[in-house]
């Protein structure tokens, strides 16, 4: 009986009933202008304590990372090597978001979310030569945020 009671307590820890995505992602497209494709990138995040590995991806059409809540802007440094009809480059930019972050109550199951506004955003050229914002907001539902062109 103790061991049944057990298990039913156990099986129940951890679910809470909220069915909805809770973490809110900053999403970006990765678009090619010409014949140059991106075969590596690396993203790492300028922090004043150093910089940390966020993502790295083969052949990326889209880079997705979390913003940090206890500030309204957050640096992405960008490493990436492109194919170049054979030959291979390698450029860094570095990616700049300026946002509002504030909490929104999701439900009673779920609690609270961390989303955010984009009040404005930035990137060097040595490789991407355009950025638009598609959707200013970041929210737990999964849209593309920004697309940048190479």
């Amino acid at each position: 009986m103790v061991l049944a009671n057990a298990i039913m307590l156990l099986s129940s820890c951890g679910n809470n009933g909220c069915e909805e995505t809770r973490e809110s992602y900053f999403n970006a497209t990765l678009t090619a202008t010409g014949r140059i494709s991106l075969t590596k990138l690396y993203a790492w995040a300028l922090t004043a304590d150093g910089d940390s590995l966020m993502t790295s991806s083969s052949s990326p059409t889209s880079l997705e990372l979390m913003l940090r809540p206890d500030t309204t802007q957050t640096r992405i440094r960008l490493q990436c090597t492109i194919d170049d009809s054979g030959d291979e480059y390698q450029y860094d930019d570095t990616l700049t978001i300026g946002y509002q972050p504030y909490p929104y109550f999701l439900d009673m199951e779920c609690g609270c979310s961390m989303f955010y506004d984009i009040t404005e955003v930035s990137v060097t050229d040595h490789l991407f030569k355009g950025i638009t914002i598609n959707n200013s907001e970041i929210t737990n539902e999964e849209t593309v945020n920004i697309t940048l062109t190479y």
